[in-house]
């Protein structure tokens, strides 16, 4: 799928109107949409909400369209109509319109067109007030180009916002219905065409199809030398939970790879030895109940990895940047940084990444991109793929940016994923990532590791879907989700 920054979507339609006219344009738009409304629910008493811009006269078409057909419209103005061809279209409907909205129980549909793509200010109590109790009335709502409320380029809310069921959106889904508030604005989505100018300039949202034919057939005549060799280094005396929630995503799930390490400090070994036979657990050298620097384990680990992770549940200290450090002048395959690995990174010196022989994937929550990039979490929000896009491109490394949907990119390439629910807000999805993360990148070691990246974000949203099956979200845990992994792998070789 393709979206794009709302900004973009007005210059489109600026340029447009070059060659067609704009109130053709809105005709155009109203009527496409009163048609997918209509078999959408059928509805019998309808109320527009409108707004003073274009938005509104979309609404005026589509009601218009809606009292042709015998359907009952009433129309609510928020404010005096200043949009010139939505003035002409208000002249047209010929439908009901009230002077209050006190009671809507006679409406069976709630059609939002109070605010289109350009809405870029806070709220007066006057709309937050009449969202809200939309949003709890119980009728069905369907939004026209965008949830009122929410911001077509970054998915801010600006106060309150319209949770529509169905958004009809014009040419192109906009970037804002997957960042921030805009994923939680909207059921359903539906893009119509009207003539509008294309662009290249798009981001690009993740579907399972992306990874169409990702699987090759495994020969038998292989061993497991021929699969892969994955590392995970990770854990201390004050987090020990983060090294088994990593390698059970590698190790449960049998992600393909033909060796599986793990490396703890050795007050953990005792822990996890046993605890998955087919791990090869191993000891590192610790102080304080974190790892200890030493060039000699780090060496025997690059000896036998195809892929490594390092950071989670680590502790901040001198000795993990050094660590890293290490490993970025020596290592020459993919280093997956995680958790405590970035944030020393943040204390101690992020540059060390314009200095480096391997492949770098960084994948920082919000807060832990805050501490990195030096930018404060307000402004990151404001335009995330941007911040994410240039960090990429400046360090030279592919960055996954984790929220409730996260940005991948390599400063030059950008997807989002969208795919899993607030059964993963909790700790320990994270570390499960980068547990599958390094087995995608051990295993598809051939492949271009942007691709293994957006993979191993969509399989972490998808095995929370299938958890969420089974188990509530409040309910699932990620050593839940994490048995869902082969029910992924079976999906994507079926497509």
């Amino acid at each position: 799928m393709e979206a794009i920054y709302g900004s973009l979507m007005q210059e489109l339609d600026r340029n447009t109107q070059k060659r067609i006219k704009s109130i053709s344009l809105m005709e155009d738009a109203g009527v496409k949409m009163a048609e997918i409304v209509m078999d959408y629910c059928k509805p019998k008493n309808v109320l527009l909400l409108l707004g003073s811009g274009g938005n509104a006269g979309d609404a005026l078409v589509l009601g218009r369209i809606l009292l042709n057909n015998n359907i009952n419209v009433s129309a609510y103005l928020f404010d005096e109509i200043k949009n010139n061809d939505a003035k002409v279209n208000y002249s047209l409907y010929k439908g009901n319109v009230l002077d209050d909205i006190s009671d809507l129980s006679s409406y069976d549909l709630i059609i939002d067109g109070i605010f289109g793509i350009g809405l870029k200010r806070e709220l007066s109590n006057k709309y937050i007030d009449l969202i809200d109790k939309v949003n709890n009335s119980g009728i069905k709502i369907v939004s026209l180009d965008m949830p009122s409320g929410i911001d077509s380029s970054n998915g801010i809310s600006y106060g309150a916002y319209i949770k529509c069921d169905l958004l009809i959106t014009i040419e192109y889904l906009k970037v804002g219905l997957f960042l921030n508030d805009g994923i939680n604005s909207f059921k359903d989505v539906k893009v119509i065409n009207i003539e509008i100018d294309k662009t290249n300039d798009v981001i690009n949202i993740i579907t399972k199809n992306d990874f169409k034919g990702i699987y090759d057939i495994r020969n038998r005549n292989t061993n497991k030398g021929s699969f892969g060799k994955a590392s995970i280094i990770a854990g201390s005396s004050k987090y020990p939970g983060a090294s088994l929630l990593s390698y059970q995503a590698l190790a449960s799930f049998k992600m393909g790879v033909g060796f599986q390490n793990l490396y703890v400090i050795s007050s953990l070994y005792n822990m996890y030895a046993l605890a998955h036979p087919e791990i090869i657990t191993n000891k590192l050298s610790e102080i304080d109940g974190h790892i200890k620097y030493n060039e000699t384990e780090l060496d025997n680990i690059i000896k036998h990895s195809d892929a490594i992770s390092i950071g989670m549940g680590m502790e901040v200290s001198i000795d993990l940047y050094n660590t890293i450090k290490y490993l970025l002048l020596n290592y020459d395959k993919t280093l997956i940084i995680d958790a405590d690995g970035i944030n020393s990174l943040a204390l101690y010196g992020k540059d060390i990444l314009l200095n480096k022989k391997c492949n770098v994937i960084l994948t920082p929550h919000l807060k832990e991109f805050e501490r990195l990039s030096n930018i404060e979490i307000s402004n990151i929000k404001k335009d995330p793929i941007y911040y994410a896009k240039d960090f990429a491109y400046k360090y030279g490394v592919i960055l996954i940016l984790k929220s409730a949907t996260s940005i991948i990119t390599d400063g030059i390439k950008c997807m989002i994923n969208i795919s899993g629910n607030s059964g993963l807000a909790k700790a320990g999805s994270g570390d499960s990532l980068t547990g599958i993360l390094t087995g995608n990148i051990a295993y598809f070691r051939k492949n271009d590791n942007f691709i293994n990246a957006c993979y191993s974000a969509y399989m972490l949203g998808r095995i929370a879907e299938l958890g969420a099956k089974k188990f509530e979200e409040e309910a699932l845990t990620i050593s839940d989700a994490i048995t869902y992994i082969p029910d992924v792998i079976k999906e994507i070789k079926a497509l």
